[in-house]
């Protein structure tokens, strides 16, 4: 059952940060989409066979993968410090998730040239207010 709450809460708060890119970035006329984002990543990869579209379901799967993994990740956290689940612990992970991603896609787009004319400071500012807004929608299936 605590499984089952767990990727419910993951999937929950990729969906609300994931409306809030999709938001901002028609809003700012950016490219703030993550699911699209790592479709172009996937596309420059050197793995020949990995070639999706930009709107391949591959980044859904890759994108939703990783909000179950850091929700995962927040009650393992939980289980091991025994710490309360409240609005503090919440914000603090969702910074801390946010931080964890700003370093992941700018390896990503280190990694692959940035084509698709991306801002990264916006962009980084974004997916941290995403990431906080990840975890207090996930956190309406952990409370």
């Amino acid at each position: 059952m605590e499984l089952l709450k767990v990727i419910l809460a993951g999937i929950l708060g990729t969906i609300l940060m994931t409306g809030f890119s999709y938001v901002l970035a028609r809003l700012k006329d950016q490219e703030f989409r993550e699911p699209r984002l790592l479709n172009m990543i996937l596309r420059r990869s050197t793995y020949d066979k990995v070639n999706p579209s930009n709107n391949s379901i591959l980044g859904w799967v890759v994108h939703f993968s990783i909000g179950i993994i850091l929700m995962t990740l927040f009650y393992i956290i939980h289980l091991i410090f025994s710490f309360s689940i409240s609005f503090t612990s919440i914000l603090v992970y969702g910074v801390f998730a946010g931080i964890l991603s700003i370093l992941s896609w700018h390896l990503m787009f280190v990694i692959s040239p940035n084509s698709e004319n991306v801002q990264l400071k916006e962009f980084y500012v974004q997916i941290l207010i995403a990431h906080i807004l990840f975890a207090m929608g996930a956190a309406v299936f952990i409370f």
